[in-house]
């Protein structure tokens, strides 16, 4: 375009120059045609602007990310002038059409997210970049695309086209503009299948897989009481032995359940860092409490949402319950991590599991602190440090404790 409006420009500057030198009725003709060449354009593009017509629908509210779903627009021509060069652009940072994805031709902008992994910094990265195809369409022509829309993360953004360029015939202007009415796409995580959990130990794993107790009755065993405990689980002789209240324990209590900590804390305002990255902490969650509802064992789930909460699902029906209230959750920049955790161990939640499950988005001292008590207590501990750019380095090595980084892009059948 650039090229056709120097020549444009030498153009007009060699009839005037000709008209100047010498005139006569062929030589102004050819001058007025010339000089009207660009407001022709622009009332074509005027004209094109006014009567073409963009429609699109989602066949179904209830999406899933990564899940096809029926999704179909509408190019339509309502004038008598063949629209010459009509393009359209998506929203494919975050989602994709497949007939776009196929055929079209990315943007000069078109930046991967898997490319921000090696970035120094994410001001570096061109946003929501997209796929561009262009259009014809003859006088009344009005053309349907029926294909399938997939969306990659879990959230509250817009799918599918966003925005129109108009070209005129001799590509001097164009008009750009975002679509009116965009689609609002409303997006629950995935639910991933593990095989296996190669993020634990193997002999940890199988005494899930092997133990027919798990939901025994109460044995002779016991342990500190603490506040809320029923008073019909209090183990009287050894009350009275030790001088402290002790509560019967099941077999199960001996270090049966699986925890996990999600860290809600925002790490971004730029929704294009935190929403791959949330939707990876989600992902996570549910592939881990999945994984152990097939056999049975409940899973604890604590987050925050300015305060403390838990959530458990202890068997494969539950998943469904489980799955509506992660997906629920909200992300904010004020959580802290450490403090949710300080109110967390004070009580049972984490001293009666046999594995700790922290998915976090960052680490510091404090942070550090509370797994140096996890590894204290003896228990086996496996963090996720989900990032752009997650850095092992800033959480200490700690026996018992393991740390794995995950990046928004990760497949997590190879990661957990």
């Amino acid at each position: 375009m650039k090229r056709n409006r120097i020549v444009y420009f030498l153009l007009c500057i060699a009839v005037i120059v000709l008209a100047s030198f010498r005139g006569g009725p062929i030589t102004y003709s050819i001058l007025f045609g010339v000089l009207l060449v660009a407001p022709v354009s622009l009332i074509y593009l005027l004209i094109v602007y006014a009567f073409f017509k963009l429609y699109q629908v989602l066949g179904t509210k209830h999406i899933t990310a990564y899940e096809p779903i029926p999704y179909y627009f509408v190019l339509q021509n309502e004038y008598l002038l063949n629209f010459c060069h009509i393009s359209v652009s998506t929203y494919s940072t975050f989602s994709y059409i497949d007939e776009l994805q196929q055929d079209g031709k990315p943007n000069d902008e078109t930046t991967n997210i898997s490319d921000r992994k090696n970035r120094k910094s994410n001001n570096q990265t061109k946003k929501d970049s997209g796929i561009t195809k262009t259009y014809e369409l003859l006088p009344g022509e009005s053309v349907r695309y029926d294909t399938t829309l997939v969306c990659r993360y879990r959230g509250d953004y817009h799918v599918g086209i966003k925005q129109i360029t108009i070209v005129d015939f001799f590509r001097l202007f164009k008009i750009t503009y975002r679509v009116p009415e965009p689609l609002n796409a409303v997006v629950l995580p995935r639910v991933i299948k593990l095989e296996t959990l190669k993020s634990v130990p193997e002999m940890v794993i199988s005494t899930y897989k092997e133990n027919p107790r798990l939901n025994s009755d109460f044995d002779a065993q016991t342990r500190d009481y603490i506040a809320g405990d029923p008073l019909k689980g209090i183990h009287w002789k050894s009350t009275a032995k030790t001088g402290k209240l002790k509560s019967r324990i099941t077999y199960g209590e001996q270090r049966q359940g699986i925890s996990i900590f999600l860290d809600t804390k925002r790490i971004s305002n730029d929704e294009y860092v935190f929403v791959p990255v949330e939707n990876k902490c989600l992902e996570i969650v549910l592939a881990l409490t999945n994984y152990f509802a097939n056999f049975a064992v409940p899973t604890s789930l604590v987050y925050s949402q300015s305060e403390p909460r838990t959530v458990k699902c202890s068997a494969a029906h539950e998943m469904e319950s489980f799955l509506s209230t992660v997906s629920m959750m909200k992300f904010r920049g004020d959580e802290d991590a450490a403090v949710t955790l300080d109110i967390l161990m004070a009580g049972s939640v984490f001293k009666d599991c046999m594995i700790a499950f922290l998915v976090i988005t960052g680490a510091d001292a404090e942070l550090n602190k509370r797994l140096y008590e996890l590894s204290t207590l003896g228990i086996n501990t496996v963090v996720y440090l989900v990032g752009v750019h997650p850095n092992v380095q800033d959480i200490m090595e700690l026996a018992n404790v393991r740390v794995i980084p995950v990046y928004p892009e990760d497949d997590l059948t190879t990661v957990l």
